[in-house]
Formats: C-alpha cells, structure tokens, sequence
C-alpha cells in the first residue's frame, strides 16, 4: 500500500509526482507539435493531446515502477 508524502505539513499522494512529470513531457511536446505545426494533420487535435498525456503518464508509470502489472 502506498502512504501519503508529507512535505511542509501538507500530505501529497505519490500519484502527484509522476502526473507533474508527464504534465511537463506532454507541454514539451505540444509545443514541439505547434511549432512543427502537426495538429494541422488531425482531425481532432483536443483527442491527440488526451491520448499523448495518457501515454506518457503510462511510461512514467512504468519506468518508474509505480504502474501495479498483474502476472
């Protein structure tokens, strides 16, 4: 079971680490997508930007071993 962090009184849970890293990774690369101009190539770029921050929370996850895999 993972407990709670407790940084200057207040409790984070160890979630909030990995989803402020992919949150960075996935600005980067929007970025890198707008300035490559790529969303013009999408039908629907809002979908894009969903499925690339769950892909990169989800190899976060993974390299940093917090993902539980069932086996």
């Amino acid at each position: 079971m993972l407990a709670e962090w407790s940084f200057l009184g207040f409790l984070i849970p160890p979630l909030a680490v990995p989803v402020l890293i992919a949150l960075g990774l996935y600005l980067l690369l929007r970025r890198l997508f707008v300035r490559l101009r790529l969303y013009h190539w999408f039908w629907q770029p809002v979908l894009l930007d969903i499925a690339i921050y769950a892909l990169l929370l989800w190899a976060v996850l993974t390299l940093t071993g917090s993902l539980p895999i069932a086996g």
